[in-house]
């Protein structure tokens, strides 16, 4: 057929993220019209996260290989590159994944210090009652991790990686991952958080080409993506505004700046070395089953 001798022609990186996009558009389409029907239909009951958690389901179902076509069952479930992995190889992965989420968050206060970050909760969401909103904004993210992690580093990171390499597999995923969200949160996106976004892409990218898996990428970026919506949250209701700018004189004085400086050089150190542990614990694991 002409079309599947197209495809076959495209580059595998082309490839890569038009299945990927596919995915990440499948996954998350019914979000934005579920949380306006809420908004709409019963507003102070979070009812469109059950319909969401059902959805995702299926969603999760379908990408490991359930249903029809069964052509490409096989295909989905290696693309969605969802491996168990063994409980040491979770508490490396957790540990790694969560020092350098720490150093991120408080790298985001030295940033927000020196640079504009101007966060921001859509309008739409802050009609909602509080329950409601808190149960959206969870469900989000647990959308969020799900189907970006699958769809970015299962079936886009995955065919580039085997082809291109590691390290060329990561930057177009990473480059795409920030492009995809340029959209997101406007108008407060600025290139500070453009780094954070494309930053986070990058660990997570290095996290799933250690492991194999998505599945550790997965819980990191649901549970990142909740404490961040929540802090910006807070601070679009508190500070009315998500930006504390000052100037880097004004900064120095300020404690909290310093702490800040210090818990992400730590921590960032620290997330470095459980990595390396993480390598090597997998790698034994690797030789014994060898």
């Amino acid at each position: 057929m002409p079309v599947v001798r197209i495809w076959r022609w495209l580059p595998v990186v082309v490839r890569a993220v038009i299945v990927g996009c596919v995915v990440v558009t499948a996954g998350g389409m019914l979000t934005g019209p579920l949380i306006y029907a809420n908004l709409k239909l019963w507003p102070t009951v979070p009812w469109s996260i059950l319909v969401l958690a059902a959805y995702l389901w299926l969603f999760w179902q379908y990408l490991q290989g359930r249903w029809w076509p069964r052509s490409t069952a096989e295909a989905r479930r290696q693309g969605l590159r969802a491996r168990r992995l063994s409980p040491r190889v979770w508490w490396w992965a957790m540990i790694a994944g969560y020092l350098a989420m720490i150093s991120s968050f408080a790298l985001h206060w030295v940033v927000g210090r020196l640079a504009p970050l101007r966060y921001g909760v859509p309008e739409v969401l802050q009609q909602f009652p509080f329950v409601t909103l808190l149960g959206i904004l969870f469900m989000v993210s647990a959308v969020a991790g799900i189907v970006e992690e699958a769809a970015f580093r299962g079936f886009m990171q995955g065919p580039i990686e085997r082809r291109h390499g590691t390290a060329v597999a990561i930057l177009v995923v990473s480059l795409v991952f920030g492009l995809r969200h340029l959209t997101d949160w406007q108008p407060s996106m600025t290139v500070a958080r453009m780094f954070f976004i494309v930053a986070a892409s990058v660990v997570y990218g290095i996290l799933v080409h250690e492991v194999d898996s998505i599945l550790p990428g997965l819980v990191l970026h649901a549970t990142g993506d909740a404490i961040g919506i929540s802090w910006i949250w807070w601070l679009s209701t508190h500070s009315g505004s998500g930006s504390s700018q000052r100037g880097f004189a004004s900064a120095l004085t300020d404690p909290s700046f310093l702490v800040a400086g210090v818990v992400t050089v730590v921590f960032g150190i620290a997330a470095v070395g459980a990595f390396r542990r993480l390598a090597c614990v997998v790698r034994s694991e690797r030789q014994a089953t060898s």
